[in-house]
């Protein structure tokens, strides 16, 4: 989900000391480290692992933590908008640096007593801190590449998907030794906190964020304010597409774990599963903007929910009875197909309603996050109440129906802006 500021921040004077800008490159480098670190909240299915074993919670209680996190991630990607005009985006990157840390730490000191505790911790202070640097980051770094916006947005959105695979496993190995996971906890909050602390010396916008004519980033439709916007029928049938499709990617992501085990996947191999997933969920970043760059919005729209069903037939026919092997394939392609929305969410609002007010539309856009976040608590409560992951992708298999209907009727209703 890239975010891209094309107006030049008022920022404290304490940050205008005059000094060498970093190249381009470097920005987008440490915008990439940057979100390696953040995106753990992905990650939820390996992280949430010792909490079953050590305290007996259910898959519906851990899902509706997935849920509180991912509503969390993007208030905090509104209100650290707000932050960034009226200050700067590394303070923006600070403030989210700091609540990250107390996330962690809070985490580390769960007992089986305080469930609400881990949703204020973990649900709640993490995804606000991630929300907050992950915009800042997006809107900064995207304004250097005016020429590649889709390049860069989709770079640094694989780094934010890849993060699942390198950190998840990473914390995976810690919970698993003898350092335990409380302590594994308090490194992750550490490690976060430094890395964002160093990272936001590179968060500084672009002073010259004008796009050259002709280039992607040339805005060639009307120039929406945020209210024109949202009384448009292209915005509201968008906002529903990205539910839906989010809905299915977040529900999948947040039981990714318990799923692939219930289908006959050895357990010892499941981390694996879930990284390469969040490989798969980077590469469909970088394919449907390219797919989109090429084919256009309604083509790559269809491409996606198409994927989706595959994953949903896949895992169904696994969870039947068919196999381990299914059940990888179809958890793989989920992640690929959940990996194309966040990247054509940005593009579409861009390409529909202009690029001035982008960073505001886009933050608005991207509240469709908080309805689909009930996606992980909805299907943590059908697994809890049948026992079984089947009836949750039967539904998700109709709610790819609508999407297809609801594709077709923005293509006419974008036609009109």
């Amino acid at each position: 989900m890239a975010a891209c500021v094309y107006s030049v921040e008022r920022r404290p004077r304490i940050f205008m000391a005059e000094r060498k800008l970093p190249t381009r490159a470097a920005i987008l480098a440490a915008g990439c480290i940057m979100f390696l670190f953040t995106g753990t909240i992905y990650a939820w299915s390996i992280l949430s692992s010792p909490f079953p074993v050590e305290f007996g919670w259910t898959s519906a209680q851990l899902g509706l933590n997935f849920t509180i996190v991912m509503s969390c991630f993007c208030i905090g990607g509104l209100a650290g908008s707000f932050v960034t005009r009226r200050l700067s985006a590394r303070v923006t990157v600070l403030i989210g640096a700091v609540m990250c840390f107390l996330g962690y730490f809070l985490c580390s000191r769960i007992t089986a007593q305080s469930l609400w505790l881990l949703y204020i911790s973990y649900g709640g202070l993490i995804g606000l801190g991630v929300g907050f640097s992950y915009n800042a980051v997006l809107g900064t770094v995207v304004g250097w590449f005016p020429d590649k916006k889709g390049f860069a947005s989709g770079v640094l959105l694989m780094g934010f998907g890849c993060s699942t695979l390198i950190m998840g496993n990473l914390a995976d190995r810690l919970f698993n030794s003898a350092m335990g996971w409380r302590t594994a906890y308090l490194l992750l909050g550490a490690a976060t906190l430094v890395v964002l602390l160093i990272g936001s010396r590179w968060v500084v916008p672009n002073p010259q964020m004008a796009a050259p004519a002709g280039s992607a980033a040339a805005p060639t439709r009307r120039e929406y304010t945020a209210g024109q916007m949202v009384k448009t029928a292209a915005f509201w049938l968008l906002f529903f597409i990205i539910v839906c499709s989010n809905m299915i990617g977040t529900g999948v992501i947040g039981h990714s774990r318990y799923i692939a085990v219930e289908a006959g996947v050895a357990t010892g191999i499941t981390a694996l599963v879930v990284g390469l997933q969040s490989v798969c969920n980077g590469l469909g970043r970088l394919a449907f903007g390219t797919l989109f760059d090429k084919k256009g919005n309604t083509f790559a729209m269809l491409t996606d929910v198409g994927c989706f069903i595959l994953s949903c037939l896949l895992l169904l026919f696994s969870l039947r009875g068919g196999g381990a092997i299914p059940a990888v394939a179809g958890l793989l392609l989920i992640g690929f197909s959940y990996g194309g929305m966040p990247t054509m969410t940005s593009t579409v609002t861009a390409d529909c309603f202009g690029t001035q007010n982008y960073g505001t539309n886009f933050s608005i856009a991207n509240m469709s996050m908080l309805p689909a976040s009930f996606g992980a608590t909805i299907v943590g409560a059908i697994q809890t109440g049948s026992g079984t992951y089947v009836t949750a992708f039967l539904v998700f298999l109709g709610v790819t129906a609508v999407v297809i209907l609801l594709d077709l009727a923005f293509r006419g209703a974008a036609k009109k802006l």
